[in-house]
């Protein structure tokens, strides 16, 4: 039985681990005044509240915890992947606890091996990791091993089709974000664009959609764009594609280049760290482009401002807030293995990015009902179609709807 295991019968706390196993792993190093007591904010994944209390480190001293962050391609790609990361690292400053990331390099062989080596080390505790890609491998080590606790963000556990429920996973506790809701608006803000007569747009009030590939979480992406869209102007048009991975930057910047081509005019790159190479063909075809995961104007108006100039607006998907909010329940004892969370606008942990050149592009009128679009569906005045728990049939009646 693993540490935390033990202390869990106690103080409910969870577990994880990690092994190298193939990939690449990065190691954290813990906060080295580990019995101190430090005052901690964050907000809770789960909760959407904010966590101000005392956190008395001492408690993780002598068990010397391990958490591990396991990631499906790499870090570097300024968006899903280095948030988590981040959130990992504030981790190990705020608990002292051990961590380490892991990163898969997108390889699907790698998945339930790095599991079950990371479920027999005893050195590991608390095992999280994200997106629908690794669910799979994740739940089957996750039944094999039932003394291990597992975290999964940004995907279910359960899955009518498969007969799965989140109780039948009674060591795995599993959360969605709700990308549809801050899709919403920035589908609603490219239709602004489109239709407004600016400089960089045309006449003909197309807009694009890049993802990296075609899963429950992409399409919830996409599903809420074209509502968000459709809400501006009805008769707006949306070009699709899919890059089928989440690294090639190349094939991101051909798609979009090839949906410009087709008078797009504004492109939402949904592809992690090859969604920089749509970005980078909005830039160099002088049209805009929309981000995602951070705030990626600001991740790179440094290095690339050519780039970041491009983007009116990112749809941030707070993966940092989530991993720490996730990890700090489960060392607290307050994450409840055996259910499921969705959290959106009004948790906190999605939204459209607000910042200078946002400010710059968007006049104060298209600002203002913006947040008012964001306010309404965060209190729930407004309903946005979900990709999630939604039949095919129902998400394709949507897409035919504005070919």
């Amino acid at each position: 039985m693993k540490k935390v295991l033990a202390l869990a019968l106690s103080c409910t706390m969870a577990a994880c681990g990690v092994v190298g196993c193939g990939g690449k792993t990065v190691e954290i190093e813990s906060a080295s005044e580990t019995t101190e007591k430090k005052e901690v904010s964050a907000t809770v994944a789960g909760t959407g509240a904010e966590n101000t209390g005392k956190i008395d480190l001492s408690k993780f001293e002598d068990e010397d915890i391990g958490v591990c962050l396991v990631i499906n391609t790499n870090l570097g790609d300024k968006s899903i992947c280095d948030l988590s990361y981040a959130g990992l690292e504030e981790i190990a400053i705020d608990y002292g606890v051990r961590t380490k990331c892991i990163e898969l390099a997108g390889d699907a062989t790698k998945q339930v091996p790095t599991f079950i080596d990371l479920a027999e080390d005893p050195e590991w505790d608390i095992i999280i990791a994200g997106t629908p890609n690794l669910r799979e491998s994740l739940l089957e080590v996750a039944e094999d091993y039932p003394e291990q606790q597992f975290i999964l963000y940004d995907a279910a556990v359960a899955n009518a089709d498969e007969g799965v429920t989140s109780e039948d996973f009674p060591n795995v506790y599993s959360m969605e974000h709700g990308q549809n809701e801050g899709s919403y608006v920035v589908g609603a803000a490219a239709a602004m664009l489109t239709t407004s007569g600016d400089e960089k747009t045309n006449d003909e009030h197309v807009i694009g959609f890049v993802g990296g590939g075609q899963n429950t979480a992409i399409e919830d992406f996409l599903v809420g764009y074209i509502e968000g869209a459709k809400a501006v102007d009805p008769e707006i048009k949306v070009l699709i594609s899919y890059i089928g991975s989440f690294n090639d930057a190349a094939k991101g910047k051909e798609l979009a280049m090839a949906q410009i081509d087709q008078g797009a005019d504004v492109v939402f790159a949904v592809a992690g760290g090859a969604g920089l190479g749509v970005l980078s063909g909005c830039a160099e075809k002088n049209v805009y482009a929309i981000g995602v995961d951070g705030d990626q104007y600001e991740i790179l108006k440094e290095d690339d401002p050519e780039t970041a100039a491009a983007i009116c607006t990112s749809m941030q998907k707070k993966c940092d807030q989530t991993v720490y909010g996730c990890v700090s329940r489960a060392l607290e004892g307050t994450l409840p293995y055996g259910t499921y969370d969705k959290q959106g606008l009004a948790a906190g942990v999605v939204g459209a990015a607000d910042n200078e050149n946002f400010r710059a592009i968007f006049t104060e009128e298209q600002i203002a009902t913006l947040k008012d679009m964001e306010a309404k569906v965060a209190s729930g005045e407004v309903s946005v179609f979900s990709a999630i728990g939604a039949d095919d049939a129902s998400i394709q009646a949507l897409k035919d709807s504005v070919q």
